[in-house]
């Protein structure tokens, strides 16, 4: 069967890298004044609030059985809480671009989780071509970074934090697939109140966040990263994984860095080479590669058996 993506599928798509993008920006100046723990329980708090009620106002139910809110703290651990604190953690001694190209390598850990765990989306030539061309451009702008900063043992270690980040929400696009309850507000809500029990009494308890002083553009960007970044980026999450698939879903993170570097040069004054150019030509084609379909001219006789 030949498979036709609709617009919309794109335009979710180029949505999630802008709020994912952006939102390594919005860590950076929330570390200013507050810890990471603390950004990472109150972004996710935000997001439920704000997926379960929009979730009630439309009349749509929570999961009822409790196998389901299994399913969905599971993805909640693995796509929020583990991903949102090596990031918070990692971002502190690195550029909020240099996470972003670290997002990147989503699509080789999905692509090779999903031939595994799923049955409609198994390795192909196209895709892995699609790939490598994304690979090369986010390589040059991997390069292009890290020649300006030192490999200390704690920048590696920070390095090995966003790869983790890389994995786990690959594992978490996967998941989300496999998720009996196919309705994406409610999964979505369930995924974040589950997350918000967990990480508000470790916040509570490692960080003391009632000590902290933070600033004016830490709130505001705690309520940019949970109202945006958490609670509709993740509707859009569940909605068009389950719409167009996790791999296709990962490709957003060949879009990312392009966004991440763009606000940090713009608002943080970070590095930014005329060599993203030529880097962004490759993961563009290489989406382009990887999403191609042969195309069947209508005038194609049919031979029947």
């Amino acid at each position: 069967m030949i498979e036709n993506r609709a617009p919309s599928h794109f335009i979710y798509l180029i949505l999630l890298a802008l709020f994912w993008g952006s939102a390594f920006m919005f860590v950076k100046i929330s570390l200013d004044s507050i810890t990471p723990l603390t950004i990472a329980a109150l972004r996710i708090a935000i997001g439920a609030i704000v997926i379960t009620v929009i979730a009630l106002k439309m009349g749509v139910k929570l999961p009822r059985e409790l196998s389901e809110w299994v399913q969905c703290t599971i993805v909640g651990v693995t796509g929020t809480i583990l991903p949102f604190l090596l990031v918070n953690w990692s971002i502190q001694y690195v550029h909020s671009s240099l996470a972003a190209i670290c997002m990147s390598l989503t699509p080789l850990f999905t692509m090779t989780l999903a031939h595994y765990m799923t049955h409609d989306e198994k390795f192909s030539v196209k895709k892995l071509i699609g790939i490598v061309f994304g690979f090369v451009g986010v390589g040059s702008l991997f390069y292009g970074t890290m020649t300006e900063l030192d490999s200390s043992p704690i920048m590696l270690l920070a390095l090995s934090g966003l790869v983790a980040t890389a994995f786990f929400y690959s594992l978490a696009g996967v998941l989300v697939k496999k998720l009996k309850n196919k309705d994406p507000l409610s999964t979505a809500s369930a995924m974040l109140i589950s997350a918000t029990l967990i990480t508000i009494p470790l916040a509570l308890i490692f960080e003391q966040p009632w000590a902290l002083n933070p600033t004016a553009p830490a709130i505001y960007s705690i309520l940019i990263l949970g109202i945006v970044a958490t609670g509709i980026a993740s509707l859009i999450l569940f909605h068009l994984t389950h719409l167009a698939g996790a791999t296709f879903v990962s490709y957003n993170s060949y879009l990312i860095p392009l966004v991440g570097m763009a606000a940090g040069y713009i608002w943080l004054n970070e590095p930014l080479k005329a060599t993203y150019i030529v880097s962004a030509s490759f993961i563009l084609a290489g989406i382009y590669l990887a999403e191609k379909r042969r195309k069947i001219a209508a005038s194609e006789p049919t031979t029947k058996k």
